[in-house]
């Protein structure tokens, strides 16, 4: 077992990687250690056997474990269902697979971009479809696992970032921080203070004009000594701590802050700012963005409340009202992940929402899977018919944005327009429009 580390930081610094790969394997546990070097994730350990994961669990040093599907990946989800039955585990690490379609992109990079579908919908010899619905049921049992479909560095390093972003069940022992990573106490002063954090804007566009019609806040933390810490990271901890409204509060701020310097530049430009069920069910929430909007001169229909999923919904009537409350103040309601799970669409189904945002996930798969273009087609129609705005995340590859199109997606987000841009980098793209 050999150790790989690097002084570089990153979102992914303080992340514990476990790589399962056979000693047959050696181009794939080359690409692998590529992969992860070019992420710069500080700490990876390499096993060839699943009899090797077991101890490391118990030693509570796994974040992530990433394994080749044809060499014991499949079993991993199994074996933490079966560790964790035992002797409960404090937390299951996040399970990341990976195949042969992935090593033979990037080995073969110019010979398979000529074929029409480079990434074929099976990895390591098995279809997505079957993995996919493995992966589900990996994901009842509480264990979140997710798959890299392309060869580069981009594709690998947001199949993982995606990954870390899926909210994790509840567990007994609670999921404290990584030694080397910020304490709960950092977390409470960096939201009472508002030191080290600060807000991005990521811009959303009219995919066929390539113009900017709106963007979505993102928070940001440079921690002194851990560096940037992920949202994956900071989200989680501050939901375990009850500090959601705290976090809502911040970010709300600084966004109106934006709304009003747009004002006076005569740009007007509407403002998406992330909350979870329980946030958007504190009582006196509308109204008291209401007022500060009112204080402000800016209208409300330019701040967007995005629903997210990193909270389970505990009183759905409760939520229908506050959602409905927001709307009735005039601040548009979308609809976060749209796809990613059941709960999703029963909460299309039975709450009016003005927009919903279709999953990333969907959108890096659409060139390799039918399933995915037919949800992604599906949820346009359904918007449609439900007379509802449509946004699509996570667009990494240029080609899918034409392709967006041609589906009918009016709007979309991700790197391959933009990635997220400090506020004075933001407000030099809009001026310049």
């Amino acid at each position: 077992m050999k150790t790989i580390s690097s002084p570089v930081r990153s979102e992914f610094h303080c992340l514990r990687v476990l790589t399962l790969t056979p000693d047959t394997d050696k181009s794939g546990a080359r690409w692998l250690g590529t992969m992860l070097s070019a992420i710069n994730v500080a700490d990876v350990k390499s096993i060839n056997s699943l009899s090797l994961i077991p101890s490391l669990l118990r030693e509570g040093k796994v974040d992530v474990i990433v394994a080749d599907v044809e060499h014991g990946g499949l079993m991993v989800p199994t074996l933490l269902k079966t560790l964790d039955a035992a002797n409960p585990l404090a937390r299951f690490p996040h399970v990341l697979w990976v195949g042969q379609p992935t090593l033979l992109n990037l080995l073969h990079g110019q010979a398979a971009a000529m074929l029409e579908k480079p990434a074929v919908a099976r990895i390591g010899g098995l279809s997505v479809t079957a993995l996919l619905a493995h992966a589900r049921l990996a994901h009842r049992a509480g264990i979140n696992v997710g798959m890299v479909y392309g060869g580069g560095n981009a594709a690998f390093a947001e199949a993982l970032r995606a990954l870390l972003l899926v909210p994790s069940i509840k567990r007994q022992a609670g999921c404290f921080a990584p030694p080397d990573g910020p304490t709960e106490a950092d977390v409470i002063e960096a939201l009472t203070t508002g030191k080290n954090l600060r807000v991005m804007l990521q811009p959303q566009y009219d995919l066929r004009t390539r113009r900017i019609i709106g963007a979505e806040a993102l928070l940001r933390w440079n921690h002194p000594g851990v560096g940037e810490v992920p949202p994956s990271v900071l989200i989680p901890m501050v939901n375990r701590l009850g500090l959601h409204l705290l976090l809502f509060s911040f970010i709300e701020t600084r966004v109106i802050d934006v709304l009003l310097v747009l004002k006076s530049r005569q740009v007007t430009l509407p403002i998406a700012l992330n909350a979870s069920a329980e946030t958007v069910c504190t009582p006196g929430l509308a109204q008291r963005l209401a007022e500060k909007m009112q204080r402000a001169g800016v209208p409300p229909q330019l701040l967007k409340i995005e629903l997210t999923g990193d909270l389970p919904v505990d009183d759905e009537l409760l939520l229908s009202a506050s959602l409905n409350t927001l709307r009735a103040k005039g601040f548009p309601v979308s609809l976060d992940d749209f796809g990613q799970g059941s709960s999703t669409l029963n909460l299309l189904a039975r709450m009016t929402f003005d927009e919903v945002k279709i999953d990333g996930a969907f959108v890096r798969d659409m060139k390799t899977s039918a399933s995915a273009q037919a949800v992604i087609t599906a949820t346009v129609n359904l918007a449609r018919l439900m007379n509802l705005k449509v946004v699509a995340e996570g667009i990494e590859d240029a080609s899918c944005i034409e392709a967006l199109c041609q589906l009918g997606c009016p709007t979309g987000q991700g790197y391959a327009l933009a990635r997220p841009l400090e506020l004075r980098d933001f407000f030099a793209s809009v001026s310049n429009k």
